[in-house]
This record gives structure tokens, C-alpha cells and sequence, in this order.
């Protein structure tokens, strides 16, 4: 790499490399199990296959794809492989192996044979088995590849299915090989593939047992949450029911006359209380059903490159899933878009419960508002009431004390009749005592209309 390319350039390059398809045999075995991982069952797979690694002298090389591994666990001629691939929430292990027997039989009788080499191999490296890896098995495929004529019916191979009914088909654009499957889980938990084919390429096998693999995992990792969406199936109903019955009694209320505080907050609470129980399933649940909407996507991407042809009075793989499988995926698909319109209806009519009680507030706040204005209105004649009534005793009191002066005046020997003193000086006074007054309330309500 050159100093001005992207750092992480190779990295992202290379991801188009990444997990490729082992090429198989024109007779190979692939038993293909996947694991549900959590966080303690997780570490024990890394660690698990780091410590088969190290039994085979497999150096830890930083350059590596630490989430997929191919060990050699047997030279050829007997060739045995392990393929171990970590995803996000499961890890899926692969043993392939050579098969060197012609398949007359059901295949579980074999696989058995086959299984026990395999652990006796595990045992000698001081290994555990692939089913004490870790995790929670969720899927498990037997996949048998045979060069050999291919099938003309399903006659021909019912008995290497114990007579169950058959789904198979013509895969890909040459229409050189074939799948057959019941679909079945035997008594050792293993859906059985025959895959016989005519000069079908290593590399071309290898997709093939990558396709079927993969979509399997995918189609039961999608599954586990079509027992979430039906178990909320009537909870649900119930929730549209109570939001229906809210919704109801909240437009009567908008009807009725009146202030209804008591009512708008029983209201408020029940829909707070069904909010809090739907944003609990979608938080539990909502990453469970997305995950399954993209399994679901990858799932039909696989089957879709089998290039399945049918053949005459048989299903095919793609079709029987179309039938038996998107069913229970737009059952989760439907569950998940209830959640989410649930939520978002809930969250509209709290919004016009919360807009009802703020109009609600506002039209008492300005019923407060003007019923302090009329008090202050009547306050301020009061007190202008009050002030004339104050200009009268001040003048009363004030002429009284020009009275009692004159009157001293007379005593004196001064020519005064306190009488007409008083007489004279009570208008005055009083005129004055207003003027006082008045220019005194200009001066307040000149202070009042200030900013």
C-alpha cells in the first residue's frame, strides 16, 4: 500500500474476501451446525477454537480474520475440515468430510459413523466436541454430496428419507445436480440434505453447501421471533382497545361544558401507563423482529442463488418456503409496524389531552387574571374615595386651627372675627388640599406606565 491511501483501505478491500466458500469433493459430507450465542457462551466458542488452534500448532496471527476459521483436522485421503464462523449473535460450525460410501440408506445411519470419528479426532487433540462449544444449537444440517446420475423422481430417492414427503428440485444454470430434502428433524436433531450431482465443480458445490447452510441459520434465527409476535398477539388488541375506549371518552369530554381537571387527569395517567407497557415490548422485542425482517432478506437472497428448477410433481425449496415461512414473517413484519403505529397514536392523543388541558389552564388563567383586574380597578376607586374623604378632614382640621388662631387673635385685642376667618379659609384650604391630591395621583399613574 502506498502513503496516501486510505488507512483502512486492505480492510475494507478484503471484506469482499472474507468467509469463502470451502471447496468440496465430488463425494464430501458437511455437517453443518449453528450456535445461539450470549455474552458467557460467546467467549467460550473464541475460546474454544483458539484452543484447537493451539492443538494443531496454528500460530495467532493478527493478520487474520479472527471470526472465520478453516482447520485441517485429517490429511487426505480421509480429509477432515472444520469451518467455524462467528456472527453477530450466533457462531456456526461446519465439519466436512469425505464420504466413501454410496448413500442407499437414510443418512442419519451413516452420519452417526461419521459423527464418532469426528469426536474420537477431537478427543486425541484434547478438545472438546463441536456440541460442547458453546451456545444453544439452533440449527443443524447434514449435507451429502454424490457424484451420480440424477434423480427422475422422488420415488427413486424416498428411501434415503424413510418415505417422507420430498422437496427437491434442479439447482443451478447447467441443471447438473440436484436437492432433495423432507425437512425433517431426525432423532439426533439433524435436517438431512442428498445432493447428488454430475460434474458439478468444488467451488460450485462449495456455494451450493454455503447457500443451504446459511439458509437455514438465517430462516431459524428469523423464527424466534414468531413466538415473540404471537405471544403479543392479544396483548396487543387489548392495548388498541384501551387506547380506542381513551380516545372515545376523551372527544365526549370535548363536548361537554365546563372544567373537567379530575377527568383530564385520570385521562393523562391511563395513557401514560399504556405508553410505558407498549415502549417496554418495543425496547424488549423491536430488535428481535428487525433482526428477523433481515434474516428473512437473506434467507430468500440464498435460495434465490440455488437457481432452483422444479421438477415435474415436485416442490421446490424456494416455493415451500414462500408458503410455510413469509406467513410467519409477516406475522412478525405486522406485529412490529402494530408496535410502532400503537405508539404513535398513543403519543398523538396525549398530545390533544395535553393540548385541552393547556387550553384548559390558559382560559382559567385568564379568568384569574381578569378577576385580579377588576379587584385592583375597584381597590383604586376605594382608595380614591378614601383620599376625598381625606381632603375633607384636613381641611376640617386645618380650618379648626386658623379658627383657634384667630380666636387667640381676639383675645389679643385684634379687630378678628373668627368666624369669617374660618369662613373665608375653608374653600381655600380645601381647593388646595384637592389640587395636592390630584397632581399626587398623576404622579403614580405617570409611574405605572413606565416600562
Amino acid at each position: 500500500m502506498r502513503p496516501y491511501d486510505h488507512p483502512s483501505r486492505k480492510q475494507l478491500h478484503e471484506e469482499v474476501h472474507a468467509r469463502p466458500p470451502i471447496p468440496l469433493w465430488p463425494n464430501e459430507r458437511v455437517l453443518s451446525q449453528s450456535f445461539l450465542l450470549e455474552l458467557d457462551s460467546r467467549k467460550k466458542q473464541i475460546e474454544w477454537i483458539w484452543k484447537l488452534c493451539n492443538a494443531l500448532g496454528i500460530e495467532n496471527n493478527q493478520e487474520q480474520d479472527h471470526s472465520f476459521k478453516v482447520l485441517f483436522l485429517a490429511p487426505e485421503p480421509e480429509r477432515i475440515l472444520i469451518k467455524w464462523e462467528l456472527h453477530g449473535e450466533f457462531a456456526t460450525i461446519a465439519a466436512i468430510i469425505h464420504n466413501h460410501v454410496k448413500i442407499d440408506k437414510p443418512l442419519i445411519e451413516s452420519r452417526l459413523e461419521l459423527e464418532r470419528n469426528v469426536d474420537q479426532v477431537f478427543e486425541k487433540l484434547g478438545c472438546a466436541k463441536i456440541v460442547e462449544a458453546g451456545g444453544e444449537r439452533i440449527s443443524a444440517l447434514d449435507l451429502t454430496f454424490e457424484h451420480r446420475p440424477l434423480f427422475n423422481d422422488a420415488e427413486e430417492v424416498s428411501k434415503i428419507f424413510n418415505g417422507n414427503t420430498l422437496l427437491g428440485s434442479s439447482i443451478l444454470t447447467s441443471k447438473k445436480a440436484q436437492i432433495w430434502t423432507d425437512l425433517h428433524l431426525d432423532e439426533d436433531g439433524y435436517i438431512s440434505y442428498f445432493i447428488p450431482h454430475d460434474t458439478l465443480g468444488s467451488r460450485q458445490a462449495g456455494r451450493v453447501a454455503r447457500a443451504l447452510a446459511e439458509a437455514e441459520t438465517y430462516r431459524m434465527a428469523a423464527m424466534i421471533a414468531f413466538p415473540v409476535a404471537k405471544s403479543l398477539s392479544l396483548p396487543l388488541r387489548n392495548a388498541e382497545s384501551e387506547l380506542a375506549a381513551i380516545s372515545e371518552n376523551i372527544s365526549l369530554l370535548q363536548i361537554e361544558t365546563g372544567i373537567h381537571t379530575e377527568k383530564d387527569g385520570q385521562f393523562l395517567g391511563e395513557l401514560s401507563h399504556l405508553a410505558s407497557r407498549i415502549e417496554q415490548w418495543i425496547s424488549g422485542y423491536g430488535l428481535r423482529f428487525t433482526a428477523a425482517e433481515a434474516y428473512s432478506q437473506l434467507l430468500t437472497k440464498n435460495l434465490y442463488e440455488l437457481k432452483e428448477t422444479a421438477i415435474p410433481g415436485v416442490q421446490t425449496l424456494s416455493e415451500f418456503m414462500d408458503r410455510r415461512f413469509q406467513p410467519a414473517m409477516g406475522t412478525c413484519i405486522w406485529t412490529q409496524r402494530r408496535l410502532k403505529e400503537l405508539s404513535d397514536r398513543i403519543s398523538r392523543t396525549t398530545q390533544t389531552l395535553r393540548t385541552r388541558i393547556e387550553f384548559v389552564n390558559e382560559e382559567q388563567t385568564q379568568k384569574l387574571l381578569a378577576s385580579m383586574d377588576q379587584r385592583a380597578r375597584l381597590q383604586l376607586r376605594l382608595q380614591e374615595t378614601v383620599e376625598s374623604l381625606s381632603v375633607l378632614v384636613l381641611t376640617y382640621y386645618a380650618v379648626s386651627l386658623l379658627a383657634y388662631m384667630a380666636k387667640g387673635g381676639k383675645e389679643a385685642g385684634m379687630a378678628i372675627h373668627p368666624e369669617i376667618v374660618a369662613a373665608i379659609a375653608a374653600p381655600i384650604v380645601a381647593i388646595t388640599f384637592f389640587i395636592i391630591s390630584k397632581q399626587r395621583r398623576k404622579r403614580i399613574a405617570a409611574i405605572g406606565k413606565k416600562p
